[in-house]
């Protein structure tokens, strides 16, 4: 009897834990693909073909971003669609109130002011760029890559759990920005599942299932009642 609830409660329970989060795939919409996250806020620029767009300082805000803002994982695939030289915000972690974050800088990966610079970016191509805060480090991937490891004092550690990407700060007049597009933002608990498809279960596929466990418990209660 007791082995068709624990076999739901697992599956229940693992889907709860899985290390893919958030996914924002820009499917015509700023919500999470898989119904767990808030929308992102868009400040101008548009989505279409499965992508959201955009020019200089326009961008997209995400509060209550991450389940730790000391230990997570983003996973970006994105791209560049203007000269690569200087610095160019992709991640703001300080609610735009300061300089450091992840750039892009002369065409390369760049965590200012952590990290050291790596990897190679150019214009008109998708690029899936990660990053992973774990135990004080900072990690940086490029289409799975990695790019480069470093401690971290806190620079990527958001005291608001606010996201703000490809929006530069105020501190630096948002003069460091770029223009492009992303196909999608993907939030992990680690970058164990970077690369992975978003498979969500809705709410009521899980609750069927468990459902359909307790129905099962409650047919096995009956015959055993039934055979005495």
């Amino acid at each position: 009897m007791k082995k068709y609830l624990c076999f739901s409660l697992v599956l229940l329970s693992s889907t709860a834990n899985a290390s893919l989060i958030n996914s924002y795939d820009f499917n015509d919409t700023l919500s999470d693909t898989m119904g767990n996250g808030v929308d992102l806020v868009a400040s101008g620029g548009n989505i279409s073909s499965g992508r959201y767009n955009f020019t200089d300082n326009q961008g997209l805000k995400l509060t209550s971003a991450l389940p730790s803002t000391s230990d997570y994982a983003i996973e970006i695939k994105f791209q560049i669609n203007q000269d690569t030289s200087g610095y160019n915000k992709v991640i703001d972690f300080q609610n735009l109130a300061s300089d450091v974050g992840l750039y892009i800088f002369s065409g390369a990966v760049d965590f200012y002011t952590a990290g050291p610079t790596a990897g190679s970016i150019s214009i008109d191509t998708d690029y899936t760029l990660g990053l992973a805060r774990s135990a004080g480090s900072i990690t940086v991937f490029l289409d799975n890559n990695e790019l480069f490891s470093t401690s971290d004092s806190n620079q990527a550690v958001s005291a608001s759990n606010i996201l703000n990407f490809f929006e530069d700060d105020n501190n630096t007049g948002q003069r460091e920005a770029f223009t492009g597009s992303v196909d999608f933002i993907r939030i992990h608990n680690d970058s164990s599942s970077f690369g992975e498809i978003p498979n969500p279960v809705p709410v009521p596929a899980a609750m069927w299932l468990f459902a359909s466990g307790f129905v099962g418990l409650l047919g096995m209660r009956k015959r055993s009642a039934s055979s005495n």
